[in-house]
């Protein structure tokens, strides 16, 4: 479900788009980036329902992932997201700024979830032993959009905090997170 921030920036891009569509020759860009927009909301909306058969209308069977920790193609992002569901049943992303053009995608976005199982960040990384914190991690992801889906992707996730935040600390040193 989005918020009502996302529909009402979703809207705002909708309007510029439509603005620049009226200019000779952005016509056809406009209508892929607003394309490119709804399906930037189809990909919040399935991966915050913990809904992976509904990802192959996102992305394509032959995805390319840059970024480690997720298999290659659609399959191999199905399988990240269901480890990420299994570690985080609350897992939850909420978008915080885009950029949309007629084939690329930007999305910045903030990931919440309760540390209340182990959690291993990566294969070598520790097993960290379940806190009941409720956690939060920024993210940026760039992804390649081609015929309707998106077809190549980069990342870079804050895990460092998060893993900052999953620590056991001792009650004396524990500082509110802000």
């Amino acid at each position: 479900m989005l918020s009502l921030r996302q529909v009402l920036a979703a809207g705002a891009c909708v309007l510029v788009l439509g603005s620049a569509a009226a200019l000779p020759g952005h016509a056809a860009e406009a209508d892929k980036a607003a394309m490119n927009a709804a399906l930037l909301g189809r990909y919040f909306a399935d991966v915050n329902a913990h809904d992976t058969t509904a990802l192959v209308d996102v992305i394509a069977d032959a995805y390319v992932q840059h970024g480690a920790g997720q298999g290659q193609g659609r399959a191999g992002m199905q399988a990240a997201f269901e480890r990420y569901f299994a570690m985080f049943p609350d897992f939850h992303m909420a978008l915080e700024d885009s950029v949309v053009t007629d084939d690329k995608v930007v999305a910045r976005f903030l990931v919440t979830a309760t540390h209340d199982r182990p959690v291993q960040l990566g294969p070598n990384a520790p097993l960290f032993q379940p806190t009941g914190k409720k956690l939060a991690w920024e993210g940026i992801s760039i992804w390649r959009v081609a015929d309707g889906k998106f077809v190549e992707h980069w990342d870079v996730d804050d895990l460092l905090a998060a893993a900052q935040q999953m620590r056991a600390q001792p009650a004396s040193d524990a500082t509110p997170h802000q």
